[in-house]
């Protein structure tokens, strides 16, 4: 069977994700892929545990995209048709023509037009009760959307936990929730640390899909606002205070899996001091990788954040401290993954580094 998997425009880490999550996925247009599976089941529990994942739509096998063949598959009050295809098409499906052909045909119902390709919103599709179309014109397919995210469980973790402040600079959920499963590896019984743990954003969502979970900071508010969050959730962690360049202290050889945003820096800094920050975290992240070879398992993983800076004439960045001594202790599986908030000022890189 195949499927049509929608993604958020702002997860730039989104084809990363489905590259490691789903195997034979491809992508089909700017923010939707296409992947197969065996049933509706699998498929949904394939995406549901993505951070990119907005909805799913599967072909509708053996029925051509016409208004008759349409109005036969619609069960709900209201309904909504796309076009996947480019090209002059688009006015007319935009004009509602071929949803009031499809209403014509029914003789009730009201259809509801999408402001582009991507279709319907989750939250009109859920609260409107919607069933959901797309057809590809050129290629005669249809396609039914099947699932959308859990969007009121994304907003309870982004807003309503004990600790949690947008304002602060920390992930996003579905940010968090990409960077864990950058991580090649089943969950189960895997143990998945961020040693700069803030306010337990990462272990939330590491949490939430099955890893034991572990964390530490430098800092006791941190340590205690990351156990208050993930216990609002219903979940337990060992989280401690502790130094991330001294992790191996605690963990010898045990890690699966490190997953992190560091300390990035003091922010809303003048252009003048960003060259004097950047020398600083550059030790700070290389003790921190060097001690790391000591906690991981042999091919063990890290997925972690290193900063971009610019001062307006120089960009600093601070991944190339790979590219030295550590190459001896990790591989290099991924660079150059890029992330930022679009008013913040600075822009974030993700690696994924494999222990040897």
């Amino acid at each position: 069977m195949r499927f049509l998997l929608f993604v958020g425009a702002s997860n730039t880490l989104a084809e990363t994700e489905i590259e490691t999550q789903i195997q034979g996925s491809k992508g089909v247009s700017p923010n939707v892929f296409e992947f197969e599976a065996d049933s509706n089941e699998e498929a949904i529990l394939l995406v549901s545990k993505l951070g990119s994942s907005i909805k799913l739509a599967v072909e509708v096998k053996n029925v051509s995209p016409e208004p008759q063949s349409i109005a036969d598959l619609i069960q709900l009050k209201n309904f909504s048709i796309s076009n996947l295809s480019d090209g002059s098409n688009d006015s007319v499906f935009y004009r509602g023509v071929f949803n009031q052909d499809v209403k014509n045909v029914l003789e009730k119902g009201r259809f509801i037009l999408a402001n582009d390709t991507f279709g319907l919103s989750p939250v009109i599709l859920k609260k409107h009760k919607v069933d959901e179309f797309f057809v590809e014109l050129v290629k005669e397919e249809l396609w039914k959307t099947i699932w959308v995210h859990d969007y009121e469980h994304w907003i309870k973790k982004d807003r309503s936990m004990p600790f949690a402040n947008a304002k602060a600079g920390i992930l996003p959920p579905k940010i968090a929730r990409s960077m864990v499963n950058l991580v090649p590896l089943n969950p189960d019984g895997k143990l998945l640390v961020d040693p700069f743990c803030g306010s337990g954003r990462v272990l939330v969502e590491a949490a939430e899909l099955g890893y034991k979970v572990a964390g530490s900071d430098i800092l006791e508010s941190q340590c205690k606002e990351t156990n208050a969050n993930l216990q609002y959730l219903g979940f337990d962690a060992d989280i401690s205070l502790l130094d991330a360049t001294h992790l191996s202290d605690k963990f010898k050889n045990s890690i699966d899996a490190i997953v992190t945003e560091p300390f990035l820096g003091k922010p809303n800094l003048r252009p003048d001091q960003v060259k004097y920050l950047v020398p600083g975290l550059k030790k700070l992240y290389l003790g921190a990788l060097k001690d790391w070879l000591g906690a991981l398992k042999a091919g063990g993983y890290v997925v972690m954040v290193l900063p971009i800076f610019s001062d307006g004439k120089a960009i600093y960045k601070t991944s190339d401290i790979i590219d030295g001594k550590l190459e001896q202790g990790y591989n290099m599986l991924k660079r150059g993954i890029l992330y930022s908030r679009p008013e913040a000022d600075v822009k974030r890189e993700i690696v994924i580094l494999q222990k040897k």
